[in-house]
């Protein structure tokens, strides 16, 4: 694909393009569900458990029959969920949560502390594999304990100041004491407002049905959700045009001139927020060389990239995962392309025009764009002399055969917190850990910012960690996008989450 002509699918073309995988799409389809389509799956390993939630289609089902003790909003405000209030001793190393009464999960059983610390036990332990670990770092198994029926204490060896916002990562989700890997993946173990019908990893179309006893008076709005994949641009532009989806969780960008022009389709947008970029291994030749990454940094003009790849509908990033639109972003303004630069950096390191830099990316559009981004990045680096050989694959393999097994290779990331952000995959021992940052130093600084009680001191200690993860890790992040999902018009309820992962589908309905 060397020779494919950069950038967007032309609109007409897109219009034509009813492919048999949006023809399917609409077969045997359930009348009366809101019928969602998400634009990334894992294949076999999607999952209901959300000790293993990896991907968007994950986090539909798991959001649709599950819930946290506390949510979040777009601004990380936290608000209460299956916890009605929390508090904190002065030196904010206990936490107590006091929880819902009368809440019911799925099995029939009341919600109690049990069902919480056996969740937070189980993403702790090794024998889990869960990525959670590493973000909650700060928690020990034998720190999570009841404090009688109704209430739950986190206990802490340090202070830690935003520990409500810290345990509402993807994965935080309570399921039931006891419940098996087995009953959690396929059958869900939680009390969200829809029961899973029938989930097979690699079924096309997942069926969730109304709770009837679910504990918020009115909701879920829609009587069933119909979750599938939708990943190809034709295919998700003829299914939404063509209602046979209600919902596309993100259209591709160069579809929406089409899409404005279609009455029975509304176009919602979310605020900057999932990071799109690349990744290399920092402990393999040549992203070894700090040099050498830096250079593959400095290449990039990253307004032209908003502008050409996210048509405007984005901000630029900073080589770490907060925006520098954030009050805790290091530096608001990010330096443009430096071409000189680049090139003094690996003139540096031994490279030359008769030995240049060789390097392959593994590319796969698992979020829209991603392969175009790849191929303007192609375009940036070699003004500097360095080559890339742009390797691309279906978005259906990407993580079971590339993602943390090629050393170069495109990413994404969902809107997370500082604390957070910084820790999910950037920690040694974090499972996602793609670049294979190892930096004690650099955990030093995160553990300190989530100690620190005082707001503007915590932040700075964020500042100082993203700044030494943009000057010297593996993470290349040139943009930040907006989503832009598709709705029908009869149907209202949905907004898009500056959390890509996690679609909130309670508020949803649609008339027929």
């Amino acid at each position: 694909m060397k020779g494919r002509k950069l950038f967007l699918l032309p609109a007409a073309l897109a219009l034509g393009a009813l492919t048999l995988g949006a023809t399917q799409l609409g077969a045997q389809s359930q009348r009366n569900c809101v019928r969602f389509a998400s634009v990334e799956a894992t294949g076999s390993k999607n999952s209901l458990d959300p000790a293993h939630h990896t991907s968007t289609h994950d986090g539909a089902g798991i959001h649709l029959t599950h819930n946290r003790l506390v949510n979040r909003d777009e601004n990380w405000r936290v608000s209460p969920e299956l916890a009605s209030s929390w508090k904190s001793n002065k030196s904010g190393t206990i936490w107590t949560f006091q929880l819902r009464r009368g809440v019911k999960f799925h099995d029939g059983h009341e919600l109690t502390a049990a069902d919480v610390v056996y969740t937070f036990r189980r993403l702790l332990n090794p024998k889990t594999g869960s990525a959670a670990k590493s973000s909650l770092a700060f928690l020990t198994p034998s720190g999570i304990r009841p404090s009688g029926r109704y209430a739950v204490q986190f206990r802490t060896k340090s202070p830690v100041a935003e520990l409500p916002l810290l345990i509402t990562i993807k994965q935080t989700w309570i399921v039931a004491n006891g419940a098996d890997d087995e009953t959690i993946k396929t059958k869900g173990a939680g009390t969200g407002p829809f029961r899973v019908v029938d989930f097979k990893p690699l079924k096309t179309r997942q069926l969730f049905v109304r709770n009837a006893d679910y504990w918020q008076k009115g909701l879920p709005k829609a009587k069933c959700i119909e979750v599938s994949v939708v990943q190809e641009a034709t295919s998700k532009l003829a299914a939404i045009q063509t209602n046979q989806v209600d919902v596309i969780q993100a259209v591709d960008l160069n579809t929406i001139a089409a899409l404005k022009k279609n009455q029975g389709v509304r176009l919602l947008v979310s605020v900057p927020s999932t990071l799109v970029g690349l990744t290399v291994r920092i402990d393999t030749p040549p992203f070894d060389d700090n040099r050498v990454r830096l250079a593959m940094k400095k290449v990039i003009d990253r307004q032209k990239m908003v502008d050409v790849l996210l048509l405007g509908f984005g901000a630029v990033g900073d080589d770490n995962p907060i925006p520098p639109t954030s009050p805790a972003a290091w530096r608001h303004k990010v330096p443009g392309q430096d071409i000189e630069g680049a090139k003094k950096l690996l003139a540096a390191a031994g490279y030359s025009e008769s030995k240049p830099l060789e390097v392959s990316a593994h590319c796969s559009d698992f979020i829209p764009g991603l392969v175009n981004l790849c191929q303007l990045y192609q375009q940036m680096a070699a003004q500097a002399g360095i080559k890339v050989d742009l390797v691309t694959g279906p978005a259906s393999e990407f993580f079971d055969t590339v993602w943390l097994k090629k050393p170069f290779v495109v990413t994404g990331w969902g809107a997370r917190p500082p604390g957070e952000a910084l820790a999910v995959a950037y920690r040694a021992d974090a499972e996602w850990n793609e670049t294979h940052w190892k930096r004690p130093d650099y955990e030093a600084l995160l553990d300190k910012a989530n100690a620190t009680l005082n707001p503007s001191k915590r932040v700075a200690g964020f500042r100082s960690a993203a700044k030494l993860l943009a000057l010297e890790g593996g993470i290349i992040v040139p943009m930040f996008t907006k989503t832009v999902a598709g709705v029908r018009s009869n149907c209202s309820g949905y907004k898009p989450s500056n959390e890509f992962a996690l679609p909130e589908l309670r508020f949803v309905s649609c008339k027929r």
